[in-house]
């Protein structure tokens, strides 16, 4: 066995300085009874802090140096750090800090919060970030149940209210379920490859270098293995714990779970298929066309009858990683390696727009939880525009980016997934896509109508906090800068995905 490289865990520096930090957070809590006022920008300095570590990898080393195939590797294989690794945890890390912005005064309201929230938050980003640079199938697993285990008692936080801990408790035991799903299918590709090695798997084995007897267990390691990460990113039929979770869970939780968690699944789908499954693209993308169907239709359907914004946006969000899947299935059948590329690419944008509107409009429910009044209801809405017309115009902003409207970054980010599909010669299922989306427009313009036709229901004055308004801020202006003028961001996308490009050959 080679010797231990100390070198090596300069690799892992990000992680290390956040998870010290969450530490330290967890154990200054009960001695420091108001830290509802300063866990959330100790936690946030500690993100920005880590963020900016992060970042002085391809400062210092160059962008082109982080995308080749090898990239930065450590640990006999199991840890990549590359162009898609920092482009990823720097989407945690933006993520954590926006939640952070939105729960300082939704938990003083909720009468919750303390130094073990923003501990798990941050454990939860460390384990993120470990997925995005996942090398192999034991780091994955690891770093995977690191995120379940520090959102599982997030998502039922709000002590005495029952929604909290059914939805908490319906998570954990789908959850677990999903884990023994995806430890069993790990346990059978292991049985015919004799690696845990993405990359060791995917040059190693192929669809015909498979022993007629190992096919079927090879084949079956993989549907399970896509079953585990599909209540990753709930997808239907593994998205059932979604609703729940998300209407139980604290607004601004429930905003992470519907982006970074769903991104962390999705990254783990874009270092597993294309590095060890990518010779097999044309039978498990026809697992993930099923898959992606059922999740736009059956998200989109359901979103109608809502009359809880938390459980419509939960429906959206299901939709939404249908959408997604379509990149990956592009990356999967593509008739060329540009094709594939587009389809990397376009998961990539899309899963970037998504988390900041998606967050934007979880911040503006958060923003009306007040004194006996939850906030998440579509009444709850009537009359915004002239309690607070900035506060209307940003979630009308919001919801026509999660629709796809031009203009804003969402039509981007389904363009590019709609043009990945169509080169894929599944014309027929862009034009499913497109159908679904136009049928969310429905839900949506409910919002919008109750906003600026309806009046207030309440008198009460309309008193976000800074923290609230910065991060809704932060939210709008992307997503009206990058609908207009997508360039930067299209660029970034590119680079990010040319260490994962050759593996889709």
């Amino acid at each position: 066995m080679p010797a231990f490289d100390p070198n090596q865990l300069r690799l892992l520096s990000p992680e290390i300085l956040l998870s010290v930090c969450a530490c330290l957070l967890l154990v200054l809590s009960p001695f420091r009874r108001e830290s509802r006022s300063w866990g959330p920008p100790l936690a946030a300095l500690a993100c920005a802090v880590t963020l900016a570590a992060l970042l002085a990898y391809p400062m210092r080393l160059g962008l082109e140096s982080m995308q080749v195939p090898e990239g930065l590797i450590g640990f006999e294989g199991a840890f990549v750090l590359d162009a898609c690794a920092v482009f990823f945890k720097a989407l945690f890390l933006a993520a954590a800090i926006l939640t952070l912005l939105l729960s300082g005064r939704y938990l003083e309201v909720a009468r919750a919060g303390g130094g073990e929230y923003y501990a798990l938050l941050l454990f939860a980003i460390v384990g993120m970030m470990l997925v995005a640079s996942s090398g192999d199938f034991l780091t994955l697993f690891v770093a995977l149940e690191t995120v379940a285990l520090a959102l599982y008692p997030l998502v039922g936080y709000v002590r005495g209210e029952a929604r909290s801990i059914e939805g908490a408790l319906k998570y954990f035991l789908l959850g677990s379920f999903a884990t023994a799903l995806f430890v069993f299918g790990v346990s059978l590709v292991y049985a015919v490859t004799g690696t845990v090695s993405f990359g060791l798997i995917g040059m190693s084995r192929s669809a015909t270098a498979l022993e007629p007897a190992q096919a079927p267990i090879f084949l079956l390691g993989i549907i399970l293995v896509i079953a585990g990460l599909g209540f990753k990113v709930a997808a239907v039929p593994f998205h059932m714990w979604a609703p729940d979770a998300y209407q139980g869970a604290p607004t601004p939780i429930a905003g992470l779970l519907s982006t970074a968690s769903k991104a962390a699944g999705f990254v783990a789908m874009l270092r597993l298929f294309p590095m060890a499954f990518g010779r097999l693209g044309d039978r498990w993308s026809v697992l993930l066309v099923v898959l992606s169907v059922a999740s736009m239709t059956i998200g989109t359907f359901a979103a109608l009858t809502q009359d809880n914004v938390k459980r419509m946006l939960a429906y959206s969000s299901i939709s939404h990683a249908g959408y997604a899947l379509l990149g990956l299935i592009a990356a999967g059948r593509g008739p060329d390696l540009a094709t594939r590329e587009w389809g990397l690419q376009s998961v990539l944008l899309y899963l970037l727009v998504y988390t900041f509107v998606n967050l934007g409009a979880f911040g503006m429910v958060a923003i009306l939880r007040r004194e006996g009044v939850a906030g998440d209801r579509v009444a709850d809405f009537a009359g915004l525009s002239r309690r607070s017309p900035p506060a209307a115009f940003a979630m009308l902003v919001f919801l026509l980016s999660l629709a796809g409207i031009p203009a804003t970054a969402g039509f981007i980010g389904k363009w590019s997934l709609f043009a990945a599909t169509i080169r894929s010669d599944l014309g027929w299922l862009a034009v499913v896509a497109v159908a679904n989306s136009a049928v969310s427009l429905y839900f949506y313009a409910r919002i919008v109508v109750m906003m600026y036709m309806r009046e207030p229901a309440d008198d009460r004055p309309f008193r976000p906090s800074f923290s609230e308004w910065a991060a809704i801020g932060a939210c709008l202006l992307f997503t009206l800068g990058f609908g207009l003028y997508p360039r930067p961001i299209l660029d970034l996308a590119r680079h990010s995905i040319v260490a994962l490009a050759p593996w889709a050959l």
